[in-house]
């Protein structure tokens, strides 16, 4: 990596405790956080303070631990692709759980992970969700094999690149573009999922009219219940539509093959 020409010590701090924030699924003390990022607990404290009083970190019920806030997440929701996206998807996503009584959710691409930044909650009694911000590996994930699968070439290197620095092995991404493959063939995906026993994830793309990569994935936690009014074989070409329909309420034509 070469030297960036510019240096900004104190913003480059708060970056640092924001990303460790985000790296860890439990709440950290500022010592904790200064040995994480391998400075001074006197380092940080003042960064810290201007943090959590803009709002973007929070005391959690132990006053002496630290987690991230929706704050970020609320900021990168106001960019206009992303406002875009949750005004097509929305609807749909209502229309589709509705028909299906299912939780749908959202994800998309966020360094070596999914984010997701929409859910749409089950009609039925029994469903599954995550929360909103909710963030997994691409490798873990059927909404982050979607995304990898339907990326443009430029973006999968990218990925690539981004889960090897995370520790991924060369046999995982070896498994991941093989996976790949079979993904974009079939134009969606479909496997048990990696969180919770007796849920089968679906998934598939959804495109913009300025990238040819997928913008996001449109992703159901299919949970077979009583009142479940789809098959599981039936699931995935029904989600499939819902995403065609997204797309193109955000201007992609797709490529006549």
């Amino acid at each position: 990596m070469t030297d960036a020409p510019y240096k900004a010590p104190a913003l480059e701090k708060g970056l640092d405790i924001l990303e460790c924030l985000a790296s860890v699924r439990t709440p950290l003390s500022i010592a904790e956080i200064a040995r994480t990022i391998g400075r001074s607990r006197n380092e940080i404290y003042r960064m810290i303070v201007v943090l959590e009083m803009r709002g973007y970190v929070e005391r959690t019920e132990d006053p002496e631990k630290l987690q991230l806030s929706n704050r970020l997440f609320e900021v990168g929701m106001r960019s206009p692709p992303k406002r875009d996206l949750h005004e097509a998807a929305l609807p749909e996503m209502a229309a589709l759980a509705s028909q299906m009584m299912q939780s749908i959710q959202l994800a998309v691409v966020s360094s070596d992970q999914i984010v997701v930044i929409a859910r749409t909650e089950s009609p039925d009694d029994v469903g599954f969700s995550v929360r909103l911000g909710h963030r997994r590996s691409i490798l873990h994930s059927a909404s982050g094999l979607v995304l990898f699968a339907f990326a443009a070439q430029a973006q999968a290197i990218r990925i690539l690149e981004h889960l090897k620095a995370g520790g991924a092995s060369q046999a995982d991404l070896t498994t991941l573009q093989d996976k790949a493959i079979q993904i974009r063939a079939d134009g969606h995906v479909c496997m048990p999922s990696r969180m919770v026993d007796g849920v089968t994830d679906i998934g598939a793309p959804v495109f913009d009219s300025t990238s040819e990569s997928a913008v996001a994935s449109l992703t159901v936690p299919f949970v077979v219940t009583r009142r479940t009014k789809i098959l599981v074989d039936d699931a995935p070409a029904l989600i499939a539509s819902a995403a065609d329909r997204i797309s193109v309420a955000l201007g992609h034509v797709p490529k006549i093959s």
